[in-house]
């Protein structure tokens, strides 16, 4: 190449290319986070999360949390939430055929969970439940990175599992209510199918005990200080770093036009 070519063309510095490279792949999945299609846990494109009161009652946020624990605690929700193999039935039995949870919590190969469970519930009793996900089946457990294994805790312990982002797949309040409250996986647990037994709470008062439970500061024992803020949902973290990405791109734009000659 010619020599002064080359100098008197601007190539695009190496930020500014990995800048547009990210912008463009958050850009396309921005949409998806924003309207609640992204993936099941982030269902709901008209959620709004609660928050929390300017004076929080901690007696009622514990209080709260009791009545979400025995829903934590009900097979349709802890039969998933263990460490590396799922369990079965009312009486939390050992899964068979005996298969495990997978990077993704899909299963391993060949014994993957979309093996026998479908997209919708068998009508036979106690057959392998189903769930449709955008068409395809969608049962799985939480993925190897965020296991969400709370068998064997109760109390303070099971809150702080569940309420911590270093063990709930880095989910802030916000986030974990608007899982709880819309995620099609979670509302399965009150459309088992034949021969299972449903949550001790229906899903309505449920999800108002998880409302009341944020409300209230998310308390998980009686000496701890009480959340001042929810933090913020998936779609909007996602936004925040689209527009973060974008100031970063026009900034280098500007730099790179006024550098040439």
């Amino acid at each position: 190449m010619d020599v002064r070519f080359a100098s008197a063309v601007s190539w695009p510095s190496p930020c500014a290319m990995a800048c547009t490279a990210a912008l463009g792949l958050l850009a396309a999945l921005a949409p998806a986070h924003a309207a609640g299609t992204g993936d099941s846990s982030n269902s709901g494109g008209g959620f709004q999360p609660t928050p929390i009161s300017a004076t929080p009652d901690r007696q009622a946020g514990l209080a709260a949390f009791a009545q979400m624990e025995r829903v934590l605690l009900h097979p349709r929700c802890l039969n998933c939430h263990v460490p590396n193999a799922p369990l079965q039935g009312d009486f939390s039995l050992v899964h068979y055929p005996p298969v495990q949870r997978g990077a993704d919590g899909k299963g391993v190969a060949p014994l993957q969970c979309a093996t026998c469970h479908s997209t919708a519930n068998s009508p036979l009793p106690h057959a392998p439940p189903g769930l449709d996900t955008d068409g395809r089946p969608g049962w799985h457990m939480p993925p190897e990175h965020m296991k969400m294994s709370w068998i064997g805790l109760k109390g303070a312990a099971l809150c702080k599992v569940l309420r911590e982002p270093e063990t709930n797949g880095k989910r802030s309040l916000a986030m974990l209510e608007q899982h709880m409250v819309t995620d099609h996986l979670v509302a399965w647990g009150w459309q088992p199918g034949p021969g299972r037994t449903l949550p001790p709470l229906d899903k309505t008062a449920f999800d108002e005990q998880v409302r009341a439970w944020i409300r209230n500061g998310a308390p998980c024992d009686a000496t701890e200080p009480l959340r001042r803020s929810i933090g913020t949902t998936k779609a909007d973290a996602t936004r925040e770093v689209v527009d973060h990405l974008r100031a970063l791109a026009a900034n280098n734009d500007h730099t790179a036009s006024r550098s040439q000659p």
